[in-house]
């Protein structure tokens, strides 16, 4: 088993991963561990937190790699016949390998893989990982859902069989902003492979410390998805046309709005129940203060527009 991972200045969150898998209870003689830094030198630091680990790792600094470029290099590098990704932004269980190799074992497909489930250190942060999880921001996806199993159109990092896999490069280099996760699975389903999730298998996922930095991942999101449009001329799941699809329908009343008067009611009635609806979500959050659901109102309707904005942006920019 080879576990891969990619990073851009992560700093305190390395030390978290690279201490989770320190402490992993899979057989150190079993697995290896690829780590590519594309910011500043961290060998340092990874050596450090893996502890008696170090002598399993190789490591690479490439500085301004893209995130598809670092991937396919690791793999290429990688001996197992069991890829395991993961993010710096992780945090795993003691179990999470051994959970993740019984499962890429038992199933025999192209890609295995856990729920994500979005956590925080501070206020910010945890409120960031609510907007993330919760249904009406980024958490419509079967790899949230904590109770599912079963295939999914996409999951979160996930183990690859290299048996079930295509030719490498496996993510596409020409377009490293694409949704690169959508992008494989996608083109893997496409060729008759599986991907299956197990809830029972758990990541964690730190998210972004700021409305503003998480803002601007939701607008790389955005561009993300319109690339993978571009690519495949489809989205990957129905729910990923709701926010454009009333994008588009908000323009075309505010457009229509000056021969037909009447339908800019049509589109302020729409505006208030989006905004009623998010302040009732935000509200209704359990132990919020009136400052918490005003943060969790900025960041739900945020997250849309940028989300909405950069895959605009994807398909005028990069046709």
């Amino acid at each position: 088993m080879s576990v891969v991972i990619t990073s851009f200045n992560e700093s305190v969150y390395l030390d978290k991963i690279f201490t989770d898998i320190s402490r992993q209870d899979f057989d150190c003689n079993s697995f290896e561990i690829l780590f590519l830094e594309a910011g500043s030198d961290s060998h340092t630091r990874a050596l450090k937190a893996l502890g008696n680990l170090s002598k399993i790792l190789k490591y690479w600094h490439v500085p301004g790699l893209s995130r598809t470029a670092s991937l396919n290099f690791l793999i290429k590098e990688a001996s197992g016949s069991l890829i395991v990704r993961l993010d710096a932004r992780t945090h795993i269980n003691p179990d999470y390998l051994s959970k993740i190799y019984t499962l890429a074992r038992r199933e025999k497909v192209a890609n295995v893989g856990g729920v994500q489930i979005p956590i925080g250190d501070s206020k910010s942060q945890k409120l960031i990982a609510l907007i993330m999880s919760h249904p009406f921001g980024l958490g419509g996806g079967k790899f949230r859902d904590k109770i599912y199993k079963g295939d999914v159109d996409s999951l979160y990092l996930g183990a690859f069989s290299r048996r079930y896999m295509p030719e490498q490069p496996w993510f596409d280099e020409r377009l490293p902003k694409i949704s690169e996760d959508s992008d494989l699975n996608f083109r893997l389903r496409k060729a008759g492979g599986r991907v299956i999730l197990d809830s029972s298998v758990i990541a964690w996922h730190y998210p972004r410390e700021s409305l503003k930095t998480f803002f601007r991942l939701c607008f790389n999101y955005g561009v993300g998805r319109g690339l993978f449009l571009m690519k495949h001329r489809q989205f990957s799941a129905p729910r990923q046309l709701v926010l454009p699809v009333a994008f588009l329908i908000a323009l075309s009343l505010s457009g229509l709005g000056v021969i037909y008067p009447f339908l800019y009611s049509l589109l302020f009635i729409g505006i208030f129940s989006y905004l009623a609806l998010i302040l009732l979500i935000s509200f209704r959050a359990r132990d919020r203060s009136f400052r918490d659901a005003f943060f969790l109102t900025s960041g739900f309707v945020g997250c849309h527009f940028f989300w909405t904005i950069g895959l605009f942006y994807a398909l005028i920019i990069y046709r």
